[in-house]
């Protein structure tokens, strides 16, 4: 079943636009850490708030991506701080609500930009982030 979960999830945003699936990706994330009512739903959405946060990290620091630098180091320093909040929050009771919130601008943001078909968030339930 996990496997074909797994290639269900790749044929998908295979068949998305790299904006999209970075929109779902922000929507999952954002839903994960509203939701994260217990400890266990709280480590599971801070991990992945940190797996989202080392794919834009890996992205921006490619030579191939063409972002304007401003814009590159922009990222760098969100992607810095939401890391680090996040491990903070796994060991400290500290608020997710700032973590949502940054989430939330990127993801207004990837939907204020993208020429692209702009992603139900109804839709976002069908896609999961990897958990490599």
């Amino acid at each position: 079943m996990n496997y074909g979960l797994k290639r269900y999830n790749q044929n998908t945003a295979n068949a998305m636009s790299p904006r999209q699936v970075e929109s779902m990706a922000f929507g999952q994330t954002i839903a994960l850490l509203k939701n994260a009512s217990d400890h266990k739903k709280r480590i599971h959405a801070l991990s992945m708030n940190q797996k989202l946060w080392s794919a834009v990290l890996r992205e921006v620091g490619m030579e191939s991506n063409d972002t304007p630098e401003v814009v590159k180091n922009d990222l760098l320093k969100l992607a810095v701080w939401s890391t680090r909040y996040s491990i903070r929050a796994m060991l400290h009771d500290l608020p997710l609500k700032p973590l949502i919130d940054v989430n939330q601008d990127m993801l207004d943001g990837l939907r204020d930009t993208s020429s692209a078909k702009t992603v139900d968030p109804s839709q976002q339930g069908n896609f999961k982030l990897s958990v490599a």
